[in-house]
């Protein structure tokens, strides 16, 4: 019977609607979705990678809950809701025919219409027009292996909750509950596992909890190479093959225990002992408006709440919710304030809250035609309107309630947490104004797609459509929110600047959004199937319309006036007053290249002083500057023309220079060509006056978080809290090279030529004679004076010289004027800031110290304070004197990710240090952040790095090396393993993800995280090689040689040179190739074994694997035996050392002896993470003890 019964099902389910439908959707999403990554490049990863497969499948698992419910839960219901369950139970059919044929069909049917996102995917690559670099060759194991080893499982575990759910309570309602509390497991594992922060000693335990597999399969792939993302097939194994075999068992264990539980025999409504009770018959209800309303509103609503599958969603909901909160320290270790609350908290709804509106949607449209009580209903005299009105409501209530439940668990959790500083008003504005107008949009979209479709999951299929429809719109380049269902302008919330002037647009994009789900509900009024009557949907449209009263199609014409108005005025300020799609970061400098590199080898002169006069207007959003350079021509040839460059949204106004002459001017990408009518002679001075401004914002911009447009540009003033830094604010004089593009992908898609070089070399002339990055500023002097709002205090680089207030020149109104000057030889550039701060100063140090910051973030000030005025004596003593009067510290609003440390005032934005927990290691993230930037008046105040390849490793890895050896005085020997731990593990991480190729330091250009986490580890590495103190006299060698030195300025070799000079002959090629190669290493420990002796001591045999890794172009990796020394640690049961020594190995697999006192516990190589390595897995054994042979 068992073949009959599996033909029936797959024919049955074969001819229905539901699976082509359900197929369409998972094709649709992998052709869009390839579609878009492909269109403008995805770095050097390739979209169509073994990695990118895996990782593309499991993500679109979590949508395969649709598929898993619409068949597997709808063939246990179907015979119920048909009432053919008692026919069928009364014949003589088997239970394991009856349900394991049935459950196999149905899993069948749900794997195959879900296999359709396989060939969406292929033919996405396969399209016309995509970059060449981000489409590889065809793997088509990849495709194979990723259903085997994650959908396959994955949609098995569903199906088998689903199975479980419906077969036991007869609801599909109550059966996607199931597979949503799958969604929330993943998104606790998500917010468990970390965010900017890795939560690595429970990792393992979230990836095994994980039901889709992410975090398991990333274990596995999180330090990969590009090269390595593109080319090698994920294997099964470590926690990827328990994860799998986990939720296998789990799976079968469900569909087990649900099959054993299964009686053939019609579900008992009543429980026993039930009594049946007579209901009096009541009168007439009153059939008026606002009376029915209410009553079938409430009715709706109580229905819904007092149902299984809402109080077991709730239930879910505060636990995921709680596990959310827990997860938000490992944003930046962060204390519990609403603002990141209510982020993480943000991750469930985009999830949960979504799947829970488009399920209830359908279940509110289709649970009187389930019970069949329909007709009943439609021939009652209640109206469309109440019948449609009541199911939003009740729909509406779901969510207010979600978002209170995401308000008190959070709150609740804040208590607990002991902190005190409720912001409610907050709380209302981020979740019901920021993040519930997508909600009760999609609500009504949900609500009309049933209507319009009559098809339960057809409804359903296409809102998960049309929620992604960003995805073909971002490849095609349409980013105008009014056309994105239910977009509102991408804002983000400031700690110090609120939302500032972002909420306007978004609260005009929520009325837009609004009035459009008013039509649509009026549309659905009109079309609302009444009566059994089965016509065509067209049919029934046009009689719908043609039976609608006039009132209707008035109020009809209303709305979508005022929804024309709304969207007219939306777009007379995102087009008119400003520009819809302005040019980007990347199109910006792109046409730079393509229009100015010609002059980029043209004489330009070097600014010796900076005078300028910046007026801030924080409550209006712009800035003027007036001021003047100081030029010298330091070339050997006269100037004939000067070049001014100005940044993106920064406005050039009038520029005095003597006998100059404007001979082209290109405002769009900042660019200007002046003549000279004298050429400027060798060695000659003269003063450049000029007038820089941004634009009083006007209106409101379109946003979005997928064009490349800023969303607060980098010079834009903000209300409180705006920090400027002086290339963005001031003019470049002569084109640089900084504009340029590197990644060879992106100059593929911005269709730039390729580069010859990525940097001047080392001994290039012109660059040894500029300023890295800045090549127009050397060693000169600043003259700053800032006028802001009365209630603000502005700061920058130098001495404040002078302070006074004064009536404002364009409303007349107070403002407060600061005046700096710079005391010593300073870069040049200088960053300003300004903001309603409180001061703490601290005079107990050689320095006087000022902390700026905001009044409420003033937990961790003192600690601040505390460290920079010891990091400061550490560092005077180390490398020298501070050369600046005093040290400042000011916070600023987080929009463009930066930190600033110039002249002795350090920037810090909001997020990274201010509201960081200050016990363990976030405590360790704030004393790092303080001191990295601290070394910066060393390595970047002191001296100059040249224009040329490696430039930023001086900079970046010295004051990283800086900042690593004064927190190792701070610090235990085991609180230091456990910092450069997890800092190795975080770049490697980091690097795992990056889309450029790795350089080695001596060629790094702006890759930062190289720069500064490479190039600590690196010198850490020498240090251990040559000894600390040969290591410092090279440094401080270094920095004496070059401090205020005139070009050429110091580069890259010239800091391998000096460490060279301070290391033995034997150990110099190691040094240099530190510096010139691509190196990791990976040691570990793959047995340790200890002997006792006759005389107490222990011999111990350790078999050590120790390979030195070369990596180059896209990450190929050559390993070879280890050439430099190896330590090794034994430590005892206390944990105390007992052994510490250096062992030279003559080739890669080797076993040492050694020797120790005391018995030994547990062997370690590499115990202080010394070489960089993305394997931390092995490199720590326990050591077996045996019997001596006697």
């Amino acid at each position: 019977m068992l073949l009959p019964i599996l033909t029936f099902e797959l024919r049955y389910h074969l001819r229905r609607p539901t699976f082509w439908l359900i197929a369409i959707v998972f094709f649709v999403v992998g052709f869009t979705d390839v579609l878009a990554k492909a269109g403008s490049g995805n770095a050097f990863f390739f979209v169509n990678s073994p990695s990118q497969i895996f990782q593309t499948t499991i993500w679109y698992t979590i949508f395969g809950i649709l598929a898993a419910s619409a068949f597997v839960a709808e063939t246990f219901v179907r015979d119920s809701q048909c009432s053919m369950e008692g026919l069928i139970l009364a014949t003589p059919i088997r239970k394991q025919d009856y349900l394991t044929t049935r459950f196999i069909a149905a899993l069948t049917i749900a794997l195959l219409s879900f296999s359709a996102y396989l060939p969406g995917m292929m033919a996405g690559t396969l399209m016309p027009g995509l970059n060449p670099y981000a489409v590889g060759p065809f793997r088509g194991n990849a495709y194979l292996a990723s259903y085997v080893l994650l959908a396959g499982p994955n949609l098995f575990v569903m199906s088998a909750i689903a199975f479980a759910v419906a077969s036991r309570t007869r609801s599909i309602t109550v059966t996607y509950v199931g597979a949503i509390a799958l969604v929330m497991l993943y998104l606790v594992s998500l917010m468990m596992v970390g965010a900017d922060v890795i939560n690595y000693q429970q990792y393992r335990l979230w990836a095994m909890l994980d039901p889709f597999g992410f975090y398991a399969f990333e274990e596995k792939t999180l330090a990969w190479t590009v090269h390595q993302h593109n080319t090698v097939m994920p294997t099964l194994g470590g926690t990827l093959l328990w994860n799998r075999l986990l939720w296998l068992s789990i799976g079968a264990g469900i569909w087990a225990w649900s099959y054993q539980r299964y009686r053939m025999m019609l579900p008992n409504k009543l429980k026993d002992g039930a009594e049946v009770k007579e209901l009096e018959s009541r009168g007439t209800a009153n059939f008026a408006l606002p009376s029915a309303f209410l009553n079938l509103a409430v009715f709706e609503v109580r229905l819904i709440l007092q149902g299984r599958a809402f109080q077991l969603l709730t239930l879910f909901g505060a636990i995921s919710l709680v596990i959310a909160a827990i997860g938000t320290r490992s944003f930046n270790y962060s204390n519990p304030s609403t603002d990141i609350l209510i982020h993480s908290a943000n991750i469930y709804l985009d999830y949960v809250l979504f799947a829970i509106i488009v399920v209830y949607a359908a279940e509110v449209v289709w649970r009187d035609r389930t019970l069949r009580i329909q007709p009943i209903i439609d021939a009652t005299l209640i109206s469309n309107g109440v019948l449609l009105l009541t199911k939003l409501t009740a729909l509406f209530v779901i969510i207010t309630l979600n978002l209170l439940l995401a308000m008190a668990v959070m709150v609740a959790y804040q208590i607990l947490r002991g902190y005190t500083n409720f912001e409610f008003p907050l709380y209302g504005q981020m979740l019901f104004l920021e993040h519930g107008p997508y909600f009760y949009c999609i609500a009504t979209v949900a609500l009309f797609t049933q209507v319009i479709t009559r098809h339960k999951y057809a409804g359903m299929a296409l809102v998960v459509l049309l929620s992604l429809i960003h995805i073909p719109l971002d490849s095609l380049g349409w980013y105008h929110n009014l056309y994105r269902v239910g977009a509102t302008n991408d804002i983000e919330y400031s700690l110090m600047n609120g939302y500032g002037r972002l909420f306007v647009g978004h609260l005009w994009y929520s009325l837009y959004w609004a009035l459009f789900g008013a039509i649509l509900m009026v549309l659905a009024f009109v079309v609302w199937p009444r009566g059994v009557t089965e016509v065509s949907r067209l049919r029934s449209w046009r009689r719908g319309w043609q039976r609608a009263h006039h009132l209707v199609k008035k109020l009809l014409v209303a709305i979508a006036l005022l929804f024309a108005t709304v969207g007219s005025w939306i777009t007379y300020n995102t087009t008119i007053l400003n520009a819809y799609q302005p040019p980007g970061k990347e199109e910006t400098a792109a046409m730079i290249e393509k229009q100015f590199k010609q002059y980029e080898s043209l004489p330009m002169p070097v600014v010796l002083e900076t005078n300028v006069t910046i007026e801030l207007y924080p409550e209006k959003g712009y800035f003027v500057a007036n001021g003047d350079y100081l030029l010298e021509n330091r070339t050997d040839t006269p100037i004939k023309e000067i070049h001014l460059l100005t940044f993106i949204n920064l406005e050039l106004g009038e520029v005095d220079y003597p006998g100059a002459t404007l001979r082209e001017a290109h405002p769009e990408w900042g660019y200007y060509i002046y003549d000279l009518e004298k050429p400027m002679q060798v060695g000659d001075r003269q003063r450049l006056r000029f007038k820089t401004y941004t634009e009083q914002p006007q209106g409101f911009r379109n946003q979005v978080d997928s064009d490349d447009v800023y969303m607060i540009y980098p010079n834009d003033v903000v209300g409180n809290g705006t920090n400027l830094y002086s290339p963005f604010i001031l003019p470049f004089v002569g084109y640089t090279k900084v504009v340029e593009q590197k990644k060879a992908w992106l100059r593929q898609s911005l269709d730039l030529p390729p580069l010859d070089q990525r940097m001047r070399p080392h001994n290039d002339p012109d660059g040894q004679s500029q300023a890295l990055m800045v090549t127009h500023l050397g060693w000169g002097k600043t003259d700053v004076t800032i006028g802001t709002a009365d209630d603000q205090i502005a700061i920058t680089s130098g001495r404040l010289v002078e302070e006074w207030t004064e009536p404002g020149r364009v409303d007349g109104k107070p403002r407060r004027y600061f005046r700096y000057q710079s005391t010593v030889p300073d870069r040049g550039k200088f960053t300003v800031f300004s903001g309603r701060y409180a001061v703490h100063r601290n005079t107990d140090y050689r320095v006087p110290i000022e902390i700026y910051y905001h009044p409420e973030h003033d937990d961790n000030v003192e600690l601040v304070a505390e460290h920079v005025g010891q990091a400061l004596s550490f560092y005077e003593t180390t490398f020298g004197p501070y050369p600046f009067e005093q040290v400042r510290v000011a916070e600023f609003v987080y929009y463009d990710g930066m930190v600033f440390s110039e002249g002795g005032t350090i920037g810090i934005p909001e997020v990274l240090v201010w509201k960081s927990e200050a016990t363990g290691a976030g405590r360790d993230h704030i004393i790092d952040w303080v001191t990295y930037l601290l070394a910066h008046a060393w390595w970047e105040d002191q001296l100059i790095a040249a224009d040329v390849a490696g430039g930023m490793t001086i900079r970046e890895a010295l004051s990283t090396y800086a900042s690593g050896l004064y927190q190792r005085s701070q610090q235990t020997p085991e609180e230091t393993q456990q910092a450069r731990r997890r800092l190795m593990r975080e770049f490697f991480r980091t690097l795992g993800k990056i889309d450029f190729q790795e350089p080695p330091l001596t060629d790094v250009y702006n890759e930062l995280p190289i720069a500064r986490y490479k190039g600590g580890m690196v010198l850490n590495q020498i240090e251990e090689l040559i000894g600390q103190d040969n290591l410092l006299t090279a440094l401080r060698t270094f920095l004496d040689t070059y401090r205020y030195q005139s070009p050429p300025y110091a580069t890259v070799l010239d800091l391998q040179n000096a460490i060279l000079e301070q290391t033995q002959e034997r150990d110099r090629a190691i040094v240099a190739e530190l510096f010139n190669q691509v190196i990791t290493y990976q040691v570990g420990l793959t047995d340790a074994i200890a002997t006792p002796l006759p005389d107490g001591t222990f011999q111990v045999e350790l078999q050590v694997d120790a390979q030195k890794i070369y990596t180059y172009a896209l990450g190929q990796q050559e390993s070879t035996a280890l050439d430099s020394p190896l330590s090794i640690a034994v430590e005892n049961a206390d944990g105390a050392i007992i052994y510490h020594q250096k062992h030279l190995l003559q080739g890669q697999y080797e076993t040492i002896t050694l020797m120790t006192n005391q018995l030994p516990a547990i062997a370690t190589v590499d115990p202080y993470y010394s070489l960089p390595s993305s394997f931390l897995t092995d490199n720590r054994r326990p050591i077996n003890l045996r019997e001596f042979d006697r």
